[in-house]
């Protein structure tokens, strides 16, 4: 009985993460006279149910396969508009493939919009339980934390105040400490987070750098070629939505380099 719990065990920590195996990413694209809805509601609306014309798709990702193990680090490199966004997003859930398969065994988490969601009526500590449901917490999770924010983000005496009284410093220091309450299975990264006063970067660059050691895996889109040499253990490399390399981050970047 003993030899089967640990076997199961074993098996389930060299399960890879994330499985994606020829994933497709779709969307259509919207023309000028799509864009009817104020002009002409009754024609668009018609157009929509009725599909009187057929709109062009436009592949934004395709045929796209790869895992990320427990312990790795994943570089995701391409040029502008190569799909790197478009992914993370996929791998967070945000977006669902058009075919093929995507499998994300534990909690993933992305640093997109860390702003989005807050409302500038509420008060910094309804912003913190609104943005706490929305990452899918429990009530006394939220309570349990909020010290714990309200401290990283040294709003004292403003919690109580409504986000549209905060200076945009202010803000930043509640989303990020909300952001990052929480510290997921595998960490998305769309470029690092530094912004603020430089005292807070430091902060932020110390919580980042903690968020990374702690989670299992880690996939980090950048074109800053410098740090993903220093965070990444592999290298994925886009070009016009299809991978056109994968291998380990020296060899990732080399080819990347190259082909710019």
């Amino acid at each position: 009985m003993d030899i089967v719990a640990e076997g199961a065990s074993e098996n389930k920590a060299r399960q890879p993460l994330i499985e994606v195996k020829n994933m497709r990413f779709q969307v259509p694209s919207i023309k000028a006279k799509d864009r009817q809805l104020l002009t002409n509601p009754l024609s668009f609306l018609s157009d929509m149910y009725l599909s009187r014309s057929r709109r062009k798709i436009i592949t934004i990702l395709d045929d796209i396969t790869f895992t990320v193990q427990p312990g790795e680090r994943l570089g995701v490199l391409g040029l502008n508009g190569a799909g790197k966004s478009t992914l993370l997003r996929l791998l967070a859930g945000i977006y669902q493939p058009t075919e093929g398969e995507l499998h994300v065994n534990g909690t993933a988490k992305g640093l997109f919009d860390i702003s989005l969601g807050m409302n500038q009526e509420a008060t910094g500590l309804e912003n913190i339980y609104m943005r706490g449901l929305q990452m899918r917490m429990s009530l006394k999770e939220i309570k349990n934390l909020i010290p714990e924010i309200v401290e990283f983000s040294e709003l004292h005496d403003a919690i109580g105040d409504t986000l549209s009284t905060y200076s945009s410093g202010m803000r930043l220091r509640l989303a990020f400490s909300i952001s990052t309450m929480v510290d997921p299975d595998i960490l998305l990264l769309d470029e690092w987070l530094g912004a603020g006063d430089e005292r807070f970067r430091k902060k932020i660059s110390e919580r980042m750098n903690k968020l990374v050691e702690s989670s299992k895996a880690l996939v980090l889109a950048s074109h800053n070629t410098q740090l993903i040499r220093s965070l990444c253990t592999n290298g994925l490399v886009l070009s016009k939505g299809r991978i056109v390399f994968q291998g380990n981050i020296d060899d990732a970047l080399e080819w990347h380099l190259k082909s710019l």
